[in-house]
């Protein structure tokens, strides 16, 4: 009875590190989401608009902020703000990517505010249509489009 007890618990931990395995990584579920992206000029201390949310901005405009909410994040996600210039008067740059900006979250909440922003380049910005692509550890989660007139 004593060797039968001890077979079953072997068997019982060899299959136990055999299913977990060494080295092995658990994929954690995706619950991320971003929602409410809006462009704008400005936003407060929690990445929240301050002013009028818009669509299209002057050639001149100074500063250019995508504010969105963010849900379902862990601590070491990496949030992502590919930044391109989708088409428009420099043919030359069409579908260009020009910014990405990472940063990761430090802490596990339910929901918050993130922004992420684009200073007018020094001979202005190009006219056409431009648009931030969000994503979340790789994975796309929205795309916000705007456009300089």
């Amino acid at each position: 009875m004593r060797r039968l007890l001890i077979s079953i618990m072997i068997a019982g931990l060899v299959l136990f590190t055999s299913c977990a395995g060494t080295g092995s990584t658990v994929k954690k579920p995706d619950k991320a989401t971003i929602t409410d992206g809006v462009m704008t000029t400005s936003v407060d201390d929690d990445s929240k608009p301050t002013s009028p949310i818009k669509v299209s901005f002057a050639a001149d405009t100074p500063v250019v902020y995508c504010s969105f909410k963010l849900s379902g994040v862990v601590p070491g996600d990496v949030i992502n703000a590919s930044w391109y210039y989708v088409k428009g008067e420099a043919k030359d740059r069409e579908n260009d990517l020009f910014q990405e900006i990472n940063t990761i979250a430090q802490s596990e909440s339910d929901s918050y505010y993130l922004a992420f922003y684009y200073d007018k380049p020094t001979k202005g910005w190009d006219k056409g249509d431009y648009k931030v692509v969000l994503s979340v550890n790789n994975k796309e989660k929205l795309t916000v489009p705007f456009k300089i007139e």
